[in-house]
Formats: C-alpha cells, structure tokens, sequence
C-alpha cells in the first residue's frame, strides 16, 4: 500500500493526510534520516549536519517557537561512538550520559512552551551493538530502550511484550488518535496509558 506519492505512508504522511493544519518537525543529525521522511509531509525539516547540540539546540528553539504537534528528533552521537570506538565501551556511556542532558534540555524546552501537560515524549533507539556493528540477531543487536512519559502515560511501568520499532508509529497514531493503514506492522503500545 502506498500513499498518492508512491511512497509508503509515514506517522508523518498519515498525520498530515488526516490533521493537515497539524505543525511536524524533523530534527536530525545523521543525514541518512532525510530521504526516510517524505518530503512535504514535515513543515519544519533541520539538518543538524552531524552535531548534536546543533539538534538539541534547534529543537528546543522549534518547541518554543512552533509547538508542533509531531517533532522527530534524531541524535547519532551514540552510534557515532558505537561504531567507531564500539559499543559497550566507557566512551560508548559517556555518550549516553551527553545524550541524557539533550533530553533534559528538550524536556525543559517544552515545560518552557507550556506544553508540557499535552505532551508525550518517546525516547527510544533504532537498534543495539556489539563491538562496532550491528545487523545481526543476538540481544545486544536487537534490543533496544524504549520509554515514554508525559500526558496520560502510566508512571513506574514496565511493557511486558516485545516492542518492535514498527511500533513507534502505531504508538503516536493511536495517541494522536489517527486512524493507521492496514498495510503497517507496528502495534501500538496501548499498555503505557494511565487510563483505566
């Protein structure tokens, strides 16, 4: 199934085709992310030509300013170091810990916006390493984190089943209460909601 572009339809294609005056944003740092992302279905598109803080910064001036409705951030600085020095390493968390404090400045950036009790914010990777690659099967490859926090989000819950990255999408389009093309994979991940 494809979209009227001949593309697969995208969180960012659905969202735009049924909430057209909805604001999205795409904020990236590594650049093979742009020809993921349809063009004309995002109004603010940045490439942060490889920096993070270039992103991080970017973003919260997008939150602050825009308050999208969907904003994209990519961080690379992590399978920079992955692939280069590998994963699993001292430098390799020493990222993290960078990437930690981009987060904190993007959550602070939205309770600067004043949105923050109509936010979600999902945290996640699209693959886990070992050594300096990735692309098989074993656990360390395939698992990866996957958090979410904010409006209507249970506190101190643990997902019980698998989470796939398909799942992303579905997740957003069942919280932004978009209906999703059959032809998607993903399942969205109802057990995060407080609601009963």
């Amino acid at each position: 199934e494809t979209n009227e572009s001949g593309m697969f339809p995208s969180i960012f294609s659905i969202l735009k085709e049924q909430k057209p005056k909805a604001t999205t944003a795409v904020i990236y740092s590594w650049g093979g992310i742009n020809p993921l992302v349809q063009k004309g279905t995002t109004d603010i598109r940045i490439d942060g030509k490889g920096n993070d803080e270039i992103c991080v910064d970017s973003t919260v001036s997008v939150i602050i300013n825009h308050k999208p409705t969907l904003t994209f951030v990519h961080l690379d600085g992590a399978d920079e170091v992955g692939h280069n020095i590998g994963h699993d390493t001292p430098e390799y968390y020493t990222e993290l810990k960078k990437i930690d404090a981009f987060i904190g400045r993007i959550l602070s950036a939205v309770k600067d916006a004043g949105i923050a009790d109509q936010t979600v914010i999902i945290v996640t990777a699209d693959h886990g390493g070992i050594n300096k690659g990735h692309g098989g099967k074993s656990l360390q490859e395939v698992q990866i984190p996957w958090i979410a926090y904010g409006k209507g989000i249970k506190a101190d819950n643990e997902i019980k089943r698998p989470v796939i990255n398909f799942d992303n999408a579905a997740t957003i389009a069942w919280l932004l209460g978009l209906k999703t093309p059959d032809s998607w994979l993903g399942i969205p991940i109802k057990e995060v909601s407080a609601k009963k």
